[in-house]
């Protein structure tokens, strides 16, 4: 009896995922035919690769919360490690196109903003507001779209959000801003991806002393032994 229920169960979830993506298949199929009728094949293929970053990111289970929460919670470092590492990668695929101005005859441009009050108040926030809502902007996205109703409802408060930041409350587009800097731009796209692997080694560093101090040896996590 419980078999023969366990098995209606499953049939039934098996339809209910088969139905999901039937949806979601017509839903790229449709937002896909949109943007080609709008801006073109280069806008029409900008749907297909979302939908393959987002899989891929949903596979990895990839976000920014928990790493920093295992690290100040737990003193476990590995998250962070990697994400220094992905950083490290993209700061050497990226910092010559930046230097080039242009790559297969598209222009590659770096946004530089001026680091100021606003910004800085904003950042801590959002460190705050990312804890609270369990997710960054890419781990909302992914859990969202796997069918999360908490991360829906987290999603949409971070839209209305930055919404609402949009009509410049509290005048914070002039607080006190101290200068954009672009280290590519003042010293070359080399001297900049050596500096930059070098800071980020040492906090690399910084992270493996302080797990090392935090834990027992025998309970430190190597990034090879986590499952």
């Amino acid at each position: 009896m419980m078999k023969a229920i366990s098995a209606t169960v499953m049939r039934a979830q098996r339809t209910t995922q088969g139905n999901v993506v039937v949806v979601a298949g017509l839903g790229l199929l449709a937002v896909t035919i949109a943007a080609v009728m709008q801006g073109g094949l280069r806008h029409g293929l900008v749907a297909p690769i979302g939908l393959a970053a987002g899989i891929a990111l949903y596979h990895a289970a990839f976000g920014f919360t928990s790493a920093w929460r295992r690290m100040l919670a737990e003193t476990r470092s590995v998250g962070l490690r990697a994400q220094l590492v992905m950083i490290g990668l993209t700061i050497i695929v990226f910092f010559p196109l930046l230097e080039r101005g242009a790559v297969l005859g598209q222009p590659v441009l770096g946004y530089i903003s001026p680091i100021g009050v606003a910004l800085s108040l904003g950042a801590f926030l959002f460190g705050i507001g990312m804890q609270l809502g369990g997710g960054c902007g890419s781990g909302t996205l992914h859990a969202a779209g796997s069918g999360s109703v908490r991360m829906a409802v987290t999603l949409a408060t971070f839209i209305a959000g930055s919404l609402a930041a949009t009509a410049n409350p509290l005048d914070w587009r002039h607080w006190t801003e101290f200068g954009s800097f672009s280290i590519v731009e003042r010293i070359g796209a080399a001297p900049a991806i050596a500096v930059s692997l070098a800071c980020l080694a040492l906090q690399l560093r910084f992270l493996k002393i302080s797990e090392s101090m935090g834990n027992d040896d025998s309970k430190v996590v190597d990034a090879d032994s986590v499952d």
